[in-house]
């Protein structure tokens, strides 16, 4: 496995070695996951990212118990479960509907699970009443579920996965139903929950922001693989490949010739003419006057006067986001760029067609693998 995807001296609630899981024998065979090597430590906001289709859902279903792997070793908290039903696992599961009994009471829904396993009335209650204050239920303790809203039938069903206290709480894309107020109020929600309980939280989602916000790391997924595992910023600010670079956050590409290599940075020849440093993969060295592709986000470059610039740019567009505008520029090479700027009501977007001089942040250049 590469290296830049392994886990090292990390103690692990959840350790996962050599797992595949094959639906179908045969010509027919479909590999959803293949060779996860994974550690997540306990007390950790894990994010397992990717677009639909990756694997993400998967793994998420096998680290329950609701799928088995086809190979491989799964642990937690250093007891192997691979084979074991969701029952005898130390996990919890919030999935996309919140499954609640639309004829219990809020309360009556936190403590089912408590109920279920055998504890006392006293336990039930106390249990029940500590997680309504944890969600910050109490005042609707008596309520069903058709009374009450889409976030706050979210946080009861996150009160009743927590009631048992599990060791792992698993979320599979627990958000994606709620508008984008809401989700943004649930995502700090979940980040208050997960700090106050100490629980391992490994949490399934497509949404870029919501992994980049919340978790401690992410897993970047694609076709059953682990592509790039690390913190969010690492994730964000270097990409080990082009899938990663495209999936999280918008991105320019350059394809750029090399003039010069000097360990582990290249100078780049930039549309114009002018040099750039930017950095290389490890053990990457390109051979002089090849071609490679290079990364920046939109946010790294800045509009700057004729003598600075290191980029001339023409407008073709502009896009609103309130906090921001995205140009929407072409090279002079021809090949495009967007560029991300705060706004101000002082300034307004440069005219179609304008002309623009663009400068670099230093260090923000990178060089991909592929």
């Amino acid at each position: 496995m590469d290296a830049r995807v392994q886990d090292a001296g990390i103690r692990g609630e959840i350790d996962i070695a050599g797992v595949n899981k094959v639906f179908g024998q045969g010509a027919a065979a479909f590999h959803a996951l293949t060779d996860i090597d994974l550690t997540i430590a306990t007390g950790e906001f894990f994010t397992l990212l990717g677009p639909s289709g990756c694997g993400k859902t998967t793994l998420l279903r096998v680290i329950a118990g609701f799928e088995q792997p086809t190979s491989g070793s799964l642990r937690i908290n250093g007891a192997e479960v691979a084979g074991l039903g969701p029952n005898r696992r130390p996990v919890n599961t919030v999935f996309q509907s919140y499954a609640l009994f639309p004829h219990m009471t809020v309360a009556q829904n936190i403590g089912f699970g408590l109920k279920m396993l055998g504890k006392s009335k006293r336990e039930v209650e106390a249990t029940t009443a500590d997680m309504l204050r944890l969600v910050q239920m109490e005042a609707l303790a008596e309520r069903r579920p058709a009374e009450i809203s889409g976030g706050q039938q979210q946080r009861v069903a996150l009160a009743r996965a927590l009631a048992p206290r599990p060791r792992v709480l698993l979320l599979d894309e627990p958000l994606s139903a709620l508008d984008l107020k809401l989700r943004k109020e649930m995502q700090g929600e979940l980040k208050r929950l997960q700090a106050e309980t100490g629980i391992t939280f490994v949490f399934v989602t497509h949404d870029q922001e919501e992994a980049l916000t919340m978790s401690d790391r992410v897993a970047v997924m694609s076709a059953g693989r682990i592509l790039q595992m690390g913190a969010p910023t690492e994730i964000y600010n270097a990409p080990v490949n082009r899938f990663v670079a495209d999936f999280i956050g918008e991105t320019n590409f350059l394809v750029l010739p090399v003039a010069s290599v000097n360990g582990a940075t290249a100078t780049l020849t930039l549309p114009g003419g002018k040099p750039a440093t930017a950095r290389l993969p490890d053990g990457m060295r390109p051979a002089t006057g090849a071609d490679v592709t290079a990364v920046i986000r939109p946010e790294q470059a800045a509009i700057t006067g004729p003598e600075e610039a290191e980029l001339t740019a023409t407008v073709d567009g502009a896009v609103f986001f309130g906090t921001d505008t995205h140009l929407q520029l072409t090279l002079t090479d021809g090949q495009p760029f967007v560029l991300r700027r705060q706004n101000r009501p002082d300034q307004p977007p440069p005219a179609t067609g304008e002309k623009l001089g663009l400068s670099l942040a230093p260090g923000a250049l990178r060089v991909l693998e592929d």
